[in-house]
């Protein structure tokens, strides 16, 4: 039992590790609002999988189809932006085919299974209370992959979001570094989905960074973390006293997190 509540909380410990390395360059960059387009991305994606699974006697992991449609849609997005549209028009069109997905496959899916949209809306919730061996190796090996490179290219991140005819003009390959920055967000939101859930996902994605930078705006990176470990943490601990899920927990954390900067923006 204690081997199962230490696993439990090293995977939120690590997940709040996680949620910080990329919190800040999240809104740094004025990105929130691709954030929230990942949930109707990794929501199809889920679907998609289970239909897939469902027709065809399969038993490919629904995260992989999560992480390969959000992937596929933020590279979408970000296509999109590189042709000259609009991000916010970037971003509604992306979830307008993400969306669509959901609705064709959420049908199809329902009527060959009675248990398809569960399993589906279970990914979306994060029902699960117990950490797996599994999920631990995965928030170890997006640790990895994803904190090197947010820190290698930081700041080539901000100048690409702030002023792109100027990186150009640098030479920077803004294309690349656009694809490779919504790319590591939708890997780190589809992984995190897959533990608290899609909703709570893009809810402590933002709110890290945003406090960090509201209350200490000289070392705002390692106030991020510090607050997303924190948060995740306090979220599982939260959830284990009232005996609701992980995503319960952690939803109110970040609830009572972004109140507390309503009311200290409120006594500027």
């Amino acid at each position: 039992m204690l081997e199962i509540i230490a696993l439990i909380y090293l995977l939120a410990l690590l997940s709040g590790i996680l949620v910080g390395s990329i919190s800040l360059p999240l809104v740094m960059s004025r990105n929130i609002m691709f954030s929230l387009t990942l949930l109707h991305s990794i929501l199809g994606g889920a679907i998609l999988g289970v239909f897939i699974n469902t027709m065809y006697n399969l038993n490919i992991p629904i995260p992989l189809f999560a992480t390969f449609t959000a992937i596929f849609f933020s590279i979408l997005a970000a296509e999109l932006v590189e042709k000259g549209f609009p991000e916010d028009t970037a971003t509604a069109f992306s979830v307008a085919a993400a969306t669509t997905i959901t609705i064709v496959f959420s049908f199809y899916a329902s009527s060959i299974s009675s248990t398809a949209l569960a399993e589906a809306w279970s990914y979306v919730m994060g029902a699960s209370s117990l950490a797996t061996l599994e999920d631990l190796t995965k928030i170890i090996v997006v640790l990895i992959i994803t904190i090197p490179i947010v820190h290698l290219f930081w700041r080539e991140f901000k100048y690409i979001a702030f002023d792109p005819e100027g990186a150009e003009a640098l030479g920077l390959n803004v294309r690349f570094y656009r694809y490779l920055f919504y790319s590591i967000v939708a890997f780190v939101s589809a992984v995190l989905s897959s533990t608290v859930g899609v909703l709570v996902a893009h809810v402590i994605l933002a709110a890290p960074g945003a406090f960090a930078l509201k209350i200490y705006k000289k070392k705002p990176v390692i106030l991020s973390y510090i607050i997303s470990t924190l948060l995740m943490l306090t979220g599982y601990i939260l959830a284990r006293i009232l005996n609701i899920p992980p995503s319960g927990g952690v939803g109110l954390t970040s609830t009572i997190l972004i109140l507390s900067m309503v009311i200290l923006r409120e006594h500027d």
